[in-house]
C-alpha cells in the first residue's frame, strides 16, 4: 500500500484494530477504509483494511467483507499483496495486508509524465503474472486500474483483488476513472470473465503510454459510461510498436480477446530481445525512479520506528533525482531532448484538445438542430392530429345529423302510409255501405213487385172475362194497391234507419284498426322490429249486410321493399311501397387497420408520454427482445371489455370509422438503465406512472410529476427490498408490479 500520501487520523477514526495500531489514514474507497498500522506485537508496518459504517455493520456487508478475505487469503504471490491477519467477525471487521511502500501506477503518470514503449511493456508483464495467478485460482479481479497497481522498483503489485466481487462495477457512485477501465459487458451489467481483466489491462497500459484513458475525453458520467458500453474507443496517440499488444485487449467482443497467458507471453518475448536487468531502473524514466525510491525511504523510515505522519503530504514536491552515471553533457542533452519532447507532446495535445472541443461543439450543435426539428416535428404532428379530431368530429357529426333525418323521413313515411291506408279503408267502408244500400233498395222494390202482382191476378182473370175493359184496368191502378204501396215505402224508411245506425257503429268500432269488438274477429302475426312486416286476415260484418274478407301488409322503418293488396267486395286496390333507407360505409384509416393487426402477445413500440397520452397514435409491433419494446399485449377485446389496471399494466382503446372498439389490455416491459416518471409524497418520490417512459438525463418532467426514476434492478417480490443495489448516501425505492409478483428496483436520475 501507499505511503508517501498518509493522512493523519480523524475523530471517527479507530486508535486500534485488533494487535495493530493505526499511525495514519492511506485512502478510502466506496466501502473500505485503509491505514498504516504497526503490531504491538513483532513492531512490523501493515496495511490495515476495514469497512466504513455508520453504527453496527449489517449482516450483508459483513458476509461481503469476510468473502472479500476468503478470496485474499486464496493468493499468496509476490505479484500482489498478502494478506497477514483478519478478523471478520469483529465489532468493525478488518483484515492486515502486506504494506508495499509504492506509488500507484495513477499517481506516476500524474506527476512524472506517460512512459515509453519498453517500460510498457515491462509493467504490462508483471501486471499480466498477477492475473494469470488470480484466474488459476479461480478469481477475476473485476477492477484492474492504474489505482491499483503499486509500481516499487522490484515490479508491479496488484492489490485489491477482492473488492469488485462485493461491489459490482455497475454501482452508480463510479468516479470517471473506474468507468475508464471497465469492460464494455461490466458497463451492461453483464457477467464478468477473465476476458473482462484482459480489456481493464488493455485500458490501463493505454493510459500509460498516452496519458489518458482509451476513451474521448468528457466530464459527462453518462456520456462516458454510454461510450464504454457501446466500445466506442479513441486510440489517438498509441505508439505504434504497442498497437499490436494493446489494440486487441480493446476489443469489444470478449471472445476476440487474448487470454491472459497469450498477454504475458507476448509481453515476455518482446522483453527477451533487450536482455538485461529485470528490476525498475533499467526500464523507468529518471522521474519515476525517484518519486518511487523516495516512497521506498520513507517505508525504511517508517519501519526503523517512525511514528505516522501529522500533516497531508500528499502534495509534497518530489526530491531532484540521484546522481546517474551519465555525464553532465550527456545528461543535458537528454533533459533538452526530454523537454522538446514534452514541448511537442503538450502542443499535439493542446491540438487534439481544439479539435475535439470544436468537434464537440459542432456535435452539440448538431444535437440542438436535431432536437429543434424533433420538436418542430412534434408541433407539427400535435396540430395535425388537432385537425384530423376535429374533421373526424365534424364527420361524427354530420353522420348523426344523417341518421336524425334519416328516422324522420322514415317517420314521416310511416305516417303519411298510415293516414293513406286510413283514407282507402274510409272509402272502402263507404262503398261498402252504398253497395248495402243498393242492395236493400233492390230487395225492397222486389217485395213490392211481388205484392202488385198478387194483387193484380183477379184483375187479370176479370180483364180475361171482360176484354172490353182490360186497358183500363192495366193504365190505371186500383184503390187496394195504394194502401200496399205506402205500407212498402214506410218499410223501406225504417230499413235506411238501420242501414245509418250500422254505419255509425261501424265508425265508431274502426275494424280497419284490428281491434276486437261486436262482432267482429281478427287474427295474424306482427313485430315491432324496424327490420319486419306485419299481415293478418281480418273479417267484419253487420245486422242486414253481407260479410266482407281482405289481407293487409305494413313495412316496418328501415326494412325492405314490401307490397301487399286490399280486396274488399271483389274490388282490389292498388299495391303499396315503402321507401328502402340507404346503408352508409366507411374505409378503415391506417390507425384501424393497426389495431386490427395487433395480436396476442405482441410487443409494442409505444408509451405513455407524461401528459395523458401515448407516444404513437397507432401500435407497432417489434421484436420482444428489442430493446424498444416497452409493451407486451396481454388480451386484445373488441367489445369494450375492461383491462387490469395499475402495477404497470393498462389499456390502449381506439375507435375506427366504422366506430368498432378495439381495447388493447397492455402489460410495461422493464429493463435496467429505462426511466419513468414518479410524483411527490412528503418531499420523496411517491406514486408512479409505470406506463411512462422519459430520458434519464432530461432537465424538465411534466408539471404532474416530480421525479424521474432509473430502473436499477428487476428481482421477484420474494427477494425483499434489501436485495435491491444500494449506494452509500442515496436512498432505495421500489415498486411491486404484475400482480405482485415481480418488484421494480429504481432510484432517483
Amino acid at each position: 500500500m501507499t505511503g508517501m500520501g498518509m493522512k493523519p487520523l480523524s475523530g471517527d477514526d479507530p486508535q486500534r484494530l485488533g494487535v495493530y495500531r493505526l499511525l495514519g489514514q492511506l485512502g478510502s474507497g466506496g466501502m473500505g477504509r485503509i491505514y498504516l498500522a504497526r503490531s504491538t506485537v513483532d513492531g512490523s508496518l501493515a496495511a490495515v483494511k476495514t469497512l466504513l459504517a455508520e453504527g453496527v455493520v449489517s449482516d450483508t456487508d459483513r458476509r461481503r467483507f469476510a468473502r472479500e478475505v476468503t478470496l485474499a487469503r486464496r493468493i499468496d504471490s509476490a505479484y500482489t499483496a498478502r494478506v497477514r491477519d483478519s478478523d471478520p467477525d469483529a465489532e468493525r471487521p478488518w483484515m492486515a495486508i502486506e504494506y508495499i511502500p509504492a506509488p500507484a501506477l495513477s499517481e506516476l503518470v500524474r506527476s512524472a509524465g506517460r512512459l515509453p514503449g519498453s517500460a510498457v511493456r515491462w509493467i504490462a508483464a508483471g501486471t499480466a503474472k498477477a492475473l494469470v495467478l488470480l484466474h488459476d485460482a479461480g478469481i477475476v479481479h473485476r477492477d484492474v486500474k492504474p489505482q491499483n497497481i503499486l509500481l516499487p522498483l522490484a515490479g508491479p503489485r496488484l492489490i485489491d483483488f477482492g473488492i469488485s466481487h462485493a461491489n459490482d462495477i455497475t454501482r452508480t457512485s463510479l468516479t470517471l476513472g473506474t468507468i475508464a477501465f471497465t469492460s464494455p459487458e461490466q458497463a451492461r451489467a453483464e457477467p464478468s470473465t477473465t476476458a473482462s481483466d484482459v480489456y481493464s489491462l488493455g485500458a490501463t497500459l493505454f493510459h500509460l503510454a498516452v496519458g489518458r484513458p482509451p476513451y474521448p475525453e468528457t466530464a459527462d458520467t453518462i456520456r462516458l459510461l454510454t461510450l464504454v458500453q457501446r466500445g466506442e474507443l479513441d486510440l489517438t496517440g498509441l505508439p505504434k510498436e504497442l498497437a499490436p499488444l494493446i489494440r486487441p485487449c480493446l476489443a469489444s467482443d470478449p471472445d476476440e480477446r487474448p487470454e491472459p497467458a497469450d498477454v504475458l507471453r507476448q509481453f515476455l518475448e518482446e522483453l527477451d530481445r533487450a536482455p538485461t536487468s529485470q528490476r525498475g531502473e533499467r526500464w523507468l524514466p529518471p522521474r519515476w525512479t525517484a518519486l518511487i525510491e523516495a516512497y521506498e525511504a520513507r517505508g525504511r523510515a517508517l519501519r526503523e520506528g517512525g511514528e505516522g505522519l501529522t500533516v497531508d503530504e500528499r502534495t509534497r514536491p518530489v526530491p531532484p533525482p540521484g546522481p546517474t552515471r551519465l555525464y553532465t553533457a550527456e545528461r543535458a542533452a537528454h533533459e533538452e531532448a526530454a523537454r522538446r519532447k514534452e514541448e511537442a507532446e503538450r502542443a499535439a495535445r493542446r491540438k487534439q484538445e481544439e479539435e475535439r472541443a470544436a468537434r464537440r461543439k459542432q456535435e452539440e450543435l448538431a444535437a440542438r438542430r436535431k432536437q429543434e426539428e424533433r420538436a418542430r416535428a412534434e408541433w407539427e404532428r400535435e396540430a395535425r392530429e388537432a385537425q384530423e379530431r376535429k374533421a373526424r368530429e365534424a364527420r361524427e357529426r354530420k353522420a348523426e345529423e344523417n341518421r336524425r333525418q334519416a328516422a324522420a323521413r322514415a317517420r314521416a313515411t310511416a305516417e303519411n302510409e298510415k293516414k293513406q291506408r286510413r283514407a282507402r279503408e274510409e272509402r272502402e267502408r263507404k262503398k261498402r255501405a252504398e253497395q248495402a244500400r243498393q242492395e236493400q233498395r233492390v230487395r225492397a222494390s222486389g217485395q213490392t213487385g211481388a205484392a202488385s202482382s198478387s194483387r193484380s191476378s183477379p184483375s187479370s182473370s176479370r180483364t180475361a172475362s171482360a176484354p172490353q175493359t182490360g186497358k183500363a184496368a192495366t193504365s190505371r191502378p186500383s184503390s187496394a194497391a195504394r194502401p200496399a204501396a205506402q205500407s212498402a215505402d214506410s218499410s223501406a224508411g225504417c230499413f235506411w234507419g238501420v242501414i245509418a245506425v250500422i254505419a255509425l257503429v261501424v265508425v265508431i268500432w274502426k275494424p280497419w284498426d284490428g281491434s276486437d269488438t261486436g262482432g267482429s274477429t281478427s287474427s295474424g302475426t306482427s313485430s315491432g322490429s324496424s327490420s319486419s312486416s306485419s299481415s293478418g286476415t281480418y273479417t267484419s260484418g253487420g245486422t242486414g249486410s253481407t260479410p266482407t274478407t281482405g289481407t293487409y301488409t305494413s313495412g316496418g322503418l328501415g326494412s325492405a321493399p314490401t307490397r301487399g293488396t286490399s280486396t274488399t267486395g271483389g274490388t282490389t286496390a292498388a299495391p303499396t311501397t315503402s321507401a328502402p333507407t340507404t346503408a352508409v360505409s366507411r374505409t378503415p384509416s391506417a390507425a384501424d387497420r393497426a389495431f386490427t393487426s395487433v395480436r396476442t402477445g405482441d410487443c409494442l413500440d409505444a408509451y405513455q408520454n407524461g401528459y395523458g397520452s401515448w407516444s404513437r397514435t397507432a401500435p407497432q409491433q417489434v421484436g420482444c427482445g428489442a430493446a424498444d419494446a416497452y409493451l407486451r399485449v396481454l388480451r386484445v377485446t373488441r367489445s369494450g371489455g375492461g383491462c387490469p389496471s395499475g402495477g404497470g399494466r393498462g389499456s390502449w382503446w381506439h375507435t375506427g370509422e366504422d366506430y368498432a372498439f378495439t381495447n388493447l389490455c397492455v402489460e410495461r416491459q422493464f429493463r435496467r438503465g429505462q426511466c419513468f416518471l414518479a410524483k411527490s409524497a412528503s418531499g420523496r418520490p411517491g406514486p408512479a406512472n409505470l406506463l411512462t417512459a422519459w430520458s434519464c438525463s432530461a432537465g424538465r418532467v411534466p408539471s404532474e410529476f416530480s421525479y424521474i426514476m432509473q430502473v436499477t434492478a428487476v428481482l421477484p417480490t420474494s427477494a425483499g427490498t434489501n436485495a435491491c443495489p444500494g449506494e452509500p448516501g442515496r436512498y432505495r425505492y421500489s415498486w411491486n408490479v404484475y400482480d405482485g409478483r415481480t418488484m421494480i428496483c429504481a432510484k432517483v436520475a
